[in-house]
């Protein structure tokens, strides 16, 4: 290591390497397109060489080397700002630094599937923008603040409304699941609540029966007709012998459940227990919302899967014909 002993010498340094780490990045363009750009994700406490990496990697700078060097210099490293940072490849270091220390980061674009469940949807943030899943699933289990919402409910299973959201990395679960809820009610207004009151149905309720309808179909047309034969079978005291409660309380996902999964003694056991089961067991989307409060009449019973789509039935036998209909149908695609 070069050891610096005369003050000229320290200056003469500092404004080589400081010229280096500043020098401009190509000016071409792909055929007069923007520049490229990476997103790079900066953590509280990472090390200078983790963020060199990280930035070398995505090809924002040329060189960990000099990166760490002019940071420490410029004592860069103690002003970095944690967030992501969406920047030009490549930049020149100087950029780089100022931008991190004056904190200019982006927001990062998070989805929402419909039909995802809490334990997915705090996975995703974690993954996504950093946020801490302990922190996360204490809070959504946590009845005193779910009450806070005016939800009246043991969790907030269904209630984190599913949509496209722009979030800070590192922003905190106490930060992100209010914007999450009040898209809910966005969505879930005063006139949807009265009409599931004038159905004789907790906002609740609608929510469960919705979740139920989200996780049996993603065809956007069948969901009132669902919604219509759940509706039947809850009239006449029928088990909804709906496959995604079980699937709920399994410890493991399953496509086909067994005879033994239909016997897993559950509340949400709907092959066992009659009635809705006791909560949602995923965030449905509007369109199963709405079908949830407006039911399609039909003369159906019953419905079976042959793929993306379903066969409806109005009896018992013409629903045995349908299931092996279904089963030759899955068996050869």
């Amino acid at each position: 290591m070069l050891v610096l002993q005369r003050k000229g010498d320290c200056n003469m340094t500092f404004l080589l390497i400081s010229l280096l780490c500043a020098q401009p990045v190509s000016q071409q363009t792909n055929g007069g397109q923007a520049f490229d750009e990476a997103g790079v994700k900066i953590s509280k406490g990472e090390s200078v060489a983790e963020m060199a990496n990280k930035l070398h990697s995505a090809e924002i700078i040329n060189s960990k080397f000099w990166f760490r060097v002019y940071a420490k210099l410029t004592q860069a490293d103690r002003k970095i700002k944690a967030g992501y940072y969406v920047l030009r490849k490549p930049s020149s270091i100087k950029s780089v630094l100022r931008k991190m220390i004056l904190g200019e980061t982006s927001d990062i674009k998070v989805t929402i599937p419909e039909g995802f469940m809490l334990k997915e949807i705090g996975v995703l943030l974690s993954e996504k923008v950093g946020v801490d899943t302990g922190e996360f699933f204490s809070l959504v289990y946590d009845t005193a603040y779910i009450h806070k919402f005016k939800i009246n409910a043991s969790s907030l299973e269904g209630y984190l409304f599913p949509e496209t959201y722009l979030i800070p990395y590192g922003a905190s679960a106490k930060e992100i699941i209010p914007r999450f809820i009040n898209e809910f009610f966005s969505v879930f207004t005063d006139s949807l609540q009265k009409r599931a009151a004038k159905m004789s149905f907790s906002p609740e309720k609608i929510i469960t029966l919705a979740s139920l309808i989200e996780k049996e179909t993603s065809c956007d047309s069948e969901k009132p007709i669902i919604s219509g034969v759940y509706y039947k079978r809850l009239k006449k005291g029928m088990l909804l012998q709906c496959d995604p409660t079980v699937q709920y309380v399994l410890t493991s996902h399953k496509t086909d459940l067994s005879y033994k999964d239909l016997k897993v003694d559950s509340k949400y056991n709907t092959y066992l227990y009659k009635g809705l089961p006791p909560g949602p067991i995923c965030s449905p989307g509007k369109k199963s919302i709405v079908a949830a409060l407006w039911p399609q009449d039909t003369p159906y019973l019953y419905f079976v899967s042959q793929g993306k789509t379903h066969i409806f039935s109005k009896n018992n036998e013409e629903h045995n014909i349908a299931k092996a209909k279904a089963k030759a149908i899955r068996k050869n695609t």
